[in-house]
């Protein structure tokens, strides 16, 4: 989120952030963070190559029944706006999320769905709905599958297309002060006709994708939560007739994601 306007926007983040300490009011419960990283992966994809991330988060939830709905708005600077128009601009990631979460006994539970919005690209917009299931114990397994029901438009934008499936399975646990996770995920491409090359040089392959491993250590400073944290992102997807590893079309390598998050 840099330059004139996207500077402008991502000041409005902040200051919602900041304003978002924890707040309760008539059952409603308000958050917001804000995080600053070396870059930005998503599912094994470099989104912003070469570039640092600054990412912000705002939700409200409210206990319903029994389980907690949640609603929330997340951004982030992303990769260079293929517009002629934004030249030199990054887009400017929003990701519109609502949410059910709750638990039985040790089980917990998971379903929502997530609206991915670029602004200086809208041909890139698309929309998942997700569930999940995890098992609260000392180590904590848990798997969540995301489906895509809609994209903006395919004849422009094939990274994401309708059918597209992508499941995370892994595990978290404790250990002294940190909190340490590990996902191996898999996607299932839908064979669109716009996605027939890609298929054939090997640039799109189902099957396992990613492994991710990370740390992070929770600090409270003066009420806020201060996060540091350290991830592996490891691609293991088969690679291209070119000899080099793809995740929705991206060229995908190891790379290592590190930064500070801060919690009101």
């Amino acid at each position: 989120m840099k330059k004139t306007l996207s500077g402008m926007l991502m000041a409005g983040i902040i200051g919602m952030s900041a304003g978002a300490v924890e707040a309760q009011a008539e059952g409603l419960a308000v958050a917001g963070d804000i995080g600053v990283y070396n870059q930005y992966i998503w599912r094994g994809a470099p989104q912003n190559v070469n570039k640092a991330a600054v990412q912000g988060d705002v939700s409200i939830s409210a206990d319903i029944g029994p389980g907690t709905l949640s609603a929330s708005g997340w951004a982030s600077n992303t990769f260079a706006s293929p517009a002629p128009q934004f030249a030199g601009q990054d887009a400017i990631e929003f990701d519109w999320t609502l949410d059910y979460s709750g638990s039985i006994g040790d089980f917990g539970y998971t379903v929502g769905g997530i609206y991915y919005t670029y602004m200086r690209d809208s041909t890139a917009n698309f929309a998942e709905v997700y569930g999940g299931i995890s098992y609260d114990a000392m180590i904590s397994p848990f798997v969540t599958v995301y489906y895509t029901f809609a994209d903006a438009s395919v004849p422009v934008n094939n990274l994401n297309i309708k059918g597209d499936i992508w499941l995370d399975a892994g595990a978290s646990t404790s250990l002294g002060d940190y909190d340490l996770s590990t996902t191996v995920s898999f996607a299932f491409y839908n064979n669109d006709i716009t996605r027939s090359a890609a298929q054939l040089s090997g640039v799109i392959n189902d099957g396992i994708q990613v492994v991710t491993v990370g740390a992070s250590r929770d600090f409270e400073v003066s009420g806020l939560t201060i996060t540091p944290s350290l991830t592996a992102v490891i691609p293991v997807v088969s690679r291209a007739l070119d000899g080099k590893r793809y995740i929705y079309q991206t060229q995908s390598d190891f790379n290592a994601v590190f930064g500070v998050n801060v919690a009101f």
